[in-house]
């Protein structure tokens, strides 16, 4: 084995060494701590329904486009032993194409509140007022004989004034579901909030139409989603640490309990070669995925070997991990390649699949002009679909 020699002062090495350790013992402790998660899922594809209730025509930058729905079914599991206390998801989902627009969207912002009635308010106020007078009596006497008495008398008057008022109060409301558009009109979120009557796990349906180019065909969609809330109750040491405010934790404790990127492609329904070009990009992917598993798998368990291999890698600056989140960044899009230092290392085998993903989602995304049988016109989906409806 060939152990690279640095020249870094002891302290140096004192320095990696505490943060490779810390950078395991944090990795164990997520992986600790994932027992209790939420994970999400989201279909790899999903189809572009033409909708003519609109309108006819929706003016894009690029010029007068049509518009689809289309339809994201978002799943959650919880799972582990004890439950966390959800408190809201935020979804996001933007396309990759900057020529759509948000047309139409579903579920909107709803609201709700607590209280199943109004709220009943009564007020009273009460005035009271008092007047008394006393009297007493007392015997005279004189040398010891009984010879009268005195005394005087007196009356007590009073008023009350008693007035009241009663009336129903609204129940204050707040957002059960909040959604609007982000990017310029591009893309959209959601809110979801946790309540009596809104249960965030199983299966969730978003609709959302999409002013599109004139001819579309295929495209992708980047969705987000992440949940928010209190995590599940520990041990007790783990309970300790999580009350030092040196460690950035807030008052309420709520801390991000899953999260997931996703890459949806859309393709145009009654389109055989957008969907067979989806289906093509989503193998591809996923043969991808289980090759780098496989790179994955090859990685030793956190031992000492692995502590010293990790230092060395601290040390070096040319050293690239190639068991690193590349695949998520390649298929993000967030990498390139041709150019990035972790893809270009990997094995001719590997890197000629990454290669073919790109050329397959580069042919998906580029699809402009559909076919009807062996002809290459290009047509309105809408059109044809309302033609057909009319026959």
């Amino acid at each position: 084995m060939k152990i690279a020699h640095s020249c870094l002062p002891l302290p140096a090495l004192i320095s990696a060494l505490a943060v490779a350790l810390s950078t395991t013992g944090s990795t164990i402790e997520a992986s600790a701590a994932d027992t209790h998660c939420i994970s999400f899922d989201l279909p790899p594809t999903a189809v572009a329904i033409p909708v003519s209730d609109l309108g006819d025509k929706v003016v894009l930058p690029g010029g007068v486009g049509e518009t689809v729905k289309v339809s994201l079914r978002l799943s959650s599991l919880v799972c582990g032993s004890k439950l966390p206390e959800i408190d809201r998801w935020i979804i996001r989902c933007v396309p990759r194409s900057t020529s759509w627009r948000v047309v139409d969207y579903a579920p909107r912002t709803e609201t709700a509140s607590e209280y199943a009635s109004p709220i009943q308010v009564k007020k009273t106020d009460e005035q009271s007022s008092a007047f008394g007078m006393s009297s007493d009596a007392a015997p005279v006497k004189v040398s010891g004989a009984f010879v009268g008495a005195s005394g005087h008398m007196g009356f007590d008057r009073g008023e009350k004034h008693l007035e009241s008022t009663q009336f129903d109060r609204h129940a204050p409301l707040h957002a059960v579901t909040a959604a609007g558009t982000i990017e310029r009109g591009r893309g959209i979120y959601y809110k979801l909030r946790w309540t009596s009557t809104q249960v965030l796990e199983g299966e969730k349906e978003f609709q959302i139409t999409f002013g599109v180019p004139q001819g579309f065909r295929s495209g992708l969609l980047d969705v987000s989603v992440i949940a928010i809330g209190k995590p599940a109750e520990g041990n007790a040491m783990s309970e300790a640490f999580s009350q030092i405010p040196v460690l950035g934790d807030d008052d309420e404790k709520m801390r991000p309990l899953g999260q997931a990127q996703f890459v949806v492609a859309v393709h145009a329904e009654g389109d055989p070669d957008a969907w067979r070009a989806a289906e093509t990009l989503i193998e591809t992917e996923q043969l991808l995925r289980a090759e780098a598993k496989k790179i994955h798998s090859t990685k030793p368990t956190h031992s000492l070997s692995t502590l010293i291999r990790h230092v060395a890698s601290k040390l070096d600056p040319d050293s690239v991990d190639i068991h690193s989140d590349w695949v998520d960044r390649l298929v993000l899009n967030h990498a390139d390649p041709h150019t990035d230092s972790v893809i270009r290392r990997l094995p001719t085998p590997l890197r000629v699949l990454a290669l073919d993903y790109c050329d397959a989602r580069r042919s998906f995304e580029q699809m402009q002009t559909r076919r009807i049988g062996n002809d290459f016109d290009s047509f309105r989906l809408t059109d044809h679909v309302l033609k057909m409806a009319s026959e």
